[in-house]
């Protein structure tokens, strides 16, 4: 196993496949813009329902152990209660929104999404909140579909839900 660093060097990592990602610098205010709003936008729409959202940080166990695939998502959908715990989600979420940073874009747009799709994640967005758009990709038989790209002025639906919409311009303000 190839270990970047110690992993209780840094205050906030993630493991993907092995190798430890240390998550500094903090995000801009922009990112947390973005994650503050679209956050609002799933509590308003779950609220009263089975599935709940959850914001960074939140620890998510990808392979149901605390030595396997570790992340912290921007923002976490899960509808099975069962795997929701203490220590976070113990189990793949059903959805997962990644906001871009500088130093998180390339891990986001491609170790991410990877590990995402092989372990089973329904739904992945991507927000670059400096050009204001989004990337949606779906998991169709293990595999994710080619990314649905909207822009800061569209409406997108939540391909979990049967009828939730969000539109961008009230996330990118």
């Amino acid at each position: 196993m190839e270990i970047k660093q110690s992993e209780a060097e840094f205050e906030r990592w993630e493991r993907i496949d092995g190798v430890v990602y240390d998550m500094t610098p903090p995000p801009s205010s922009d990112h947390q813009k973005v994650v503050s709003r679209l956050q609002g936008e799933f509590y308003a729409y779950l609220k009263g329902k089975t599935c709940q959202s959850f914001v960074a940080p939140f620890a998510v166990y990808l392979d149901e152990t605390e030595n396997g695939n570790y992340v912290e998502p921007d923002i976490t959908i899960i509808c099975d209660p069962s795997k929701i715990h203490k220590k976070g989600c113990i189990g793949v979420p059903d959805m997962v929104v990644e906001v871009l940073s500088p130093s998180t874009a390339a891990k986001d747009k491609r170790t991410k999404l990877k590990r995402y799709r092989l372990s089973g994640v329904k739904e992945y967005w991507i927000i670059d909140p400096v050009n204001q758009y989004l990337e949606v990709y779906k998991l169709s038989e293990n595999v994710f579909t080619e990314p649905q790209v909207y822009a800061n002025d569209e409406t997108v639906k939540v391909g979990i839900f049967e009828d939730f919409k969000i539109n961008l311009h009230d996330i990118f303000g």
